[in-house]
């Protein structure tokens, strides 16, 4: 299995991740992006920033992603996450699977985001009109 993980600061390019898992005996390619919303439990986003600490962050995700894939009929696997300041509408990851049928592929997506939220050492600050508040927890202290 072909797999692909980055975390970046850069814009992700949906196309070239579908283009990675593209192969002549995938008859499924199932692309998922999560993008920033414009309210989290009722309230106003106006922009969400993620952090990481980047080494532990970059190993986890590929361990993440190897386990969503484990038991699958797997070709090929991107997953991007983004880091910095986005606003509503961005994309904050995309995941791109590439298999023979959908069935995997469409398991391996949810595998991996349940995955990704529970053990990636990702952290995200929301905006909005009364200033910002962390997601999912604090950032740890000295960060």
């Amino acid at each position: 299995m072909k797999i692909d993980v980055r975390i970046q600061r850069e814009a992700l390019d949906e196309a070239a991740a579908r283009a990675l898992v593209a192969a002549s005996g995938h008859g499924a390619i199932v692309l998922f992006s999560g993008v920033v919303r414009d309210f989290h439990e009722e309230l106003p986003v106006s922009a969400v920033d993620y952090t990481a600490y980047e080494p532990l962050a970059c190993t986890e995700l590929e361990a993440v992603a190897r386990e969503a894939a484990d038991g699958l009929a797997i070709g090929a696997l991107v997953v991007w996450h983004r880091l910095g300041l986005l606003r509503v509408g961005e994309a904050s990851i995309v995941v791109a699977v590439g298999s023979r049928h959908r069935l995997p592929a469409l398991r391996c997506v949810e595998r991996l985001m349940d995955l990704l939220k529970r053990r990636v050492p990702i952290w995200k600050q929301e905006h909005g009109p009364d200033g910002p508040r962390w997601v999912q927890g604090e950032m740890p202290p000295g960060r």
